[in-house]
């Protein structure tokens, strides 16, 4: 798994570089679009640490750790510049997967939704703080069975954001620490030291991502490589085809997935639906975080039981002309039942069909 999300989280950061572009001014009067003074952010680190807890044992070093985050800079009312902050301090709000590595006995990773604070410290240094919830699933072993226990804990990171010109504009290198406490009986907490690059994007209006304003819908399909968060399953290979429709910087899609077959224990296939939150990156670039039902049926379980599940998924697009894009996305199906998640890998592509297409410059044509 820490490859293949490694990989994923560098060409989450830089894919979009290249094609950044400026934007008219006059694009930010629509209200359709996103404000380009507030930027994007994405960022990957990796690191290491420890796990403390009354019933660690063993090996308490995390081995390796590392998390994935991206945002947009946000306005808070009534404490803006001139009030309580002034104009260079800036606040965020950013979605962060984290992989808390692997200690004995605690495989622990989990998504999170933090506010940031961001205030510069000089020309081409700067410190900030973010705090929020983060939800949690840990495959441990008590008692002889192997869990995928859930819990809802809090995420602290702090981080130092020193710019790197050679890189970019707006890219830096981002040396944080991570501290994870987690309420509940058994529950451990962490601690991590990190370092990795980030990179802020002036946000593109939404219109310039074709898809995000007109009325059409996207088909797609996907090549699934799957792994059961159990000892001795193999991994699987399964397909997804889906249904997806944009507000903006919100979706909403409805998928049928076949997860694949581990040979042990799950060979699970099922339908979902999600909500999205969509981030532009750069022209054509975006990132987005979905979260919703997944009801399904495993053919190594009962035949006759269809489960209720949760499927949260990280996803960056590539939009290739005004109808196509290609995008890769790392998923968790949380079963709410203490066995059987499964993290979910996915590369496909996506054609849009019917509708309005918006040019970009307001015009409007009918798609095939």
């Amino acid at each position: 798994m820490k490859f293949s999300v490694l990989r994923w989280t560098t060409l989450c950061l830089f894919a979009g570089t290249a094609s950044a572009q400026t934007l008219d001014a006059a694009d930010t009067k629509d209200p359709s679009l996103i404000a380009r003074d507030h930027r994007a952010y994405v960022s990957g680190m990796y690191g290491n640490g420890k796990i403390d807890g009354e019933n660690v044992r063993g090996k308490t070093t995390l081995g390796w750790a590392f998390e994935v985050r991206f945002g947009k800079e946000v306005n808070l009312p009534g404490v803006g510049a001139g009030k309580l902050f002034s104009a260079d301090e800036k606040f965020r709000v950013d979605v962060v997967h984290y992989n808390e590595g692997h200690p004995d006995n605690n495989h622990r990773d989990g998504f999170a939704l933090q506010g940031i604070y961001n205030k510069p410290l000089g020309k081409t240094v700067s410190a900030e703080v973010g705090l929020g919830p983060y939800y949690s699933m840990n495959t441990t072993t008590i008692g002889g069975v192997q869990y995928n226990n859930s819990n809802l804990g809090v995420l602290l990171s702090t981080a130092l954001l020193i710019d790197v010109d050679q890189l970019g504009s707006g890219a830096h290198i981002r040396l944080g620490f991570n501290h994870v406490s987690m309420p509940g009986a058994g529950a451990h907490s962490s601690n991590a030291v990190l370092i990795g690059v980030g990179k802020y994007f002036d946000a593109p209006a939404a219109r310039s991502i074709p898809g995000l304003v007109d009325d059409r819908l996207w088909l797609g399909v996907a090549a699934i490589n799957g792994q059961t968060n159990h000892a001795n399953t193999e991994r699987s290979v399964g397909a997804s085809a889906e249904i997806k429709k944009y507000y903006g910087p919100w979706a909403l899609s409805a998928s049928a997935i076949a997860e694949g077959d581990d040979d042990s224990r799950v060979d699970r296939r099922g339908l979902a639906a999600q909500g999205w939150y969509v981030q532009p990156l750069a022209d054509n670039w975006s990132a987005s975080a979905g979260f919703g039902p997944y009801v399904s049926t495993n053919k190594r379980g009962p035949s006759d039981q269809v489960r209720l599940m949760a499927l949260i998924t990280m996803q960056v697009d590539r939009t290739i002309g005004r109808d196509w894009k290609a995008f890769a996305s790392f998923s968790r199906v949380n079963t709410f039942r203490e066995k059987n998640d499964r993290d979910l890998f996915r590369v496909g592509i996506m054609r849009a069909f019917g509708g309005e297409v918006d040019g970009g410059d307001g015009d409007t044509n009918r798609s095939s």
